[in-house]
Parts: structure tokens; sequence; C-alpha cells
């Protein structure tokens, strides 16, 4: 499955719009998805903008965060 960038946003902004959720719970639905899992698993350590975002979420985030690092590695937490 092919995705981009704007796709994810994209699902994000529906998601939030079906759910009435902030964007937190977005992302924890969206990555319940294996799809979107493995290709944001993908994402955040092949694009360098994607891999700057994740940082960020993961240092305003800190414990709460979605992303850890495993294996010298950002990856998805099991914690979804």
């Amino acid at each position: 499955m092919t995705r981009q960038k704007t796709d994810w946003f994209q699902a994000i902004k529906d998601i939030r719009a079906r759910h009435g959720c902030d964007i937190l719970a977005a992302e924890r639905i969206a990555l319940s998805d294996p799809d979107w899992r493995r290709w944001v698993d993908a994402q955040i350590n092949r694009d360098p903008d994607c891999r700057k975002m994740a940082r960020r979420h993961m240092k305003s985030r800190g414990p709460a965060s979605l992303i850890v690092v495993g294996d010298g590695r950002l990856k998805i937490g099991d914690a979804i």
C-alpha cells in the first residue's frame, strides 16, 4: 500500500471530525490499523521530516508519547 504524508494528515483530520476527538486520540485510532502502523513505523525512520516530527512528538508528550526508541530505531510503542 502506497501512502503519502498528506494522506496521513487527511486521515487524522477525518478521524477527528468523525469521532470528535483530539489529535492524540485520532493518532491512536489511526495507529490501531496495521497498515497505517507499518507505514508510520517506516516513515519515521526513512523520511527526515517525519523523523523530525516524531522526535518533536516524543519531546512534547514525554512518557505519553506514541513513539519510542528501540534498538536504535524510532518505532510505534506497544501501548497504543
